[in-house]
Formats: C-alpha cells, structure tokens, sequence
C-alpha cells in the first residue's frame, strides 16, 4: 500500500509491519525514531549513485505503527530544514518509478502466462 511518502509493505507477520521509506546518507531519520520512541529494525537499503537519497527497507512492531508513521511525518519538516527542499518531490518521482516498474512486472508475468497456457 503507498502512502504519500512511504511504501507499506505487503509481508505477512503476526508482530511487524514492513515499509520502504526514503532518508539521506545522514540518516536524519534516526533521531526522529529516537524522539518518537519507536524501534525500527532496519533490513536493506538502496541507494543510487549521484542521489542524496536513500530507500531503506525496515519493520516496527504493529503496536508502534502510529509512532513510526508520526517520525516519518517530521521526517518531511526535517528535510527541509536540512536543506531538502525537493525531498517530497523526489520521492514521489521515485515512488511512481517504483509502481511502473511493479506493473511492468505483472504485465510480463501475465504475457507468460497467457503464452504458456496457448501452447
């Protein structure tokens, strides 16, 4: 599911929610997890070579959920303050070219199988 800013990742468990959300080579976040008392188990991140930032796999417990989510609403004020200012604009970007890869994907998946099941 997409949110704004942040990706919720469809991965059962009974304990975690997953995301992707986006951060700098700084890891402002952090400090913003710190503050809102949430504890992020971070996975994997991506990073592509001339970007300042960051898509960064991780999960919360499902009891700290609104805590993550309000950490990441300060993440916004904080890019900006940081020098960010294209932050939401980049990561919508990113988004978008996320979701057209993903249905790209289904879309040859789906070929396959119509393929196979012609034959």
């Amino acid at each position: 599911m997409r949110k704004e800013l942040y990706l919720n990742l469809e991965k059962f468990s009974l304990r975690y929610a997953y995301f992707l959300f986006f951060d700098t080579r700084e890891y402002l976040a952090d400090s913003l997890f710190i503050r809102h008392q949430v504890r992020v188990w971070f996975e994997r991140e991506y990073g592509k070579d001339g970007s300042p930032l960051l898509a960064i796999c991780c999960h919360v417990k499902k009891k700290d959920v609104p805590a993550f989510l309000a950490a990441l609403e300060d993440l916004k004020d904080k890019m900006i303050l940081c020098g960010y200012q294209e932050y939401e604009q980049d990561v919508r970007i990113m988004l978008d070219s996320l979701e057209s890869a993903k249905g790209a994907k289904q879309n040859n998946e789906t070929n396959s199988t119509q393929k196979a099941e012609q034959t």
